[in-house]
């Protein structure tokens, strides 16, 4: 009879990734070690190394989470919003939502993941052109839907992934501008540029 996992091994492994994923992207994944890691856990380094076999291995499962969380996020039909305008709108907030409770990940997403093994890294680009495929297509629609006659030229979903990208950086939750705000802004300024 196989064992069973312990109900409280899925609380500990999103501890774990959660406390490296604050370390790595506070220190650097080349400054932080695993023992570092196993202190800040309040976990011992050999019960670290049973979820984990190296930094590498454990940065890429919180990686490989996080984007499986983001596909999650914005798996939104189409058919649920009443305007094309509005599933977009309604991509942007969802993904700018994941963004604000994971800004720590969204880092290590940006700037470490070079240090993983090229299919590691191949597994996880595939992820990231799964969620922009989603984008692209919603940005079609809004454009037809708004007026344009021709389809759409250039990286339109990489131009708006570099608006939102970069959001968890600056964004205030006590600002002058909510979020749903500030995701009507990018949606009206987003489809103004589709008809350019």
């Amino acid at each position: 009879m196989p064992r069973r996992r312990a109900v409280s091994y899925d609380t500990k492994l999103e501890h774990i990734r959660d406390t490296a994923a604050g370390l790595f992207a506070r220190d650097g994944f080349s400054r932080t070690s695993m023992a570092e890691l196993a202190g800040a856990c309040g976990v011992s380094k050999a019960l670290l190394y049973h979820y984990f076999d190296s930094k590498e291995a454990l940065l890429f499962d919180i990686l490989r989470a996080y984007l499986r969380d983001l596909e999650r996020v914005v798996d939104i039909d189409a058919a649920t919003a009443t305007t094309a305008r509005d599933h977009l709108r309604n991509l942007i907030g969802a993904l700018l939502r994941q963004y604000r409770e994971a800004g720590n990940t969204h880092k290590l997403l940006t700037f470490e993941m070079p240090v993983l093994p090229a299919d590691q890294q191949a597994e996880l680009r595939a992820a990231e052109r799964r969620i922009m495929a989603r984008f692209d297509r919603a940005l079609a629609a809004a454009a037809t839907e708004a007026g344009r006659a021709t389809p759409l030229d250039g990286p339109r979903a990489m131009m708006l992934f570099g608006t939102l990208n970069w959001t968890y950086t600056w964004f205030r939750e006590d600002g002058r501008l909510s979020l749903d705000a500030y995701c009507e802004l990018v949606t009206d300024s987003t489809i103004a540029s589709l008809l350019a």
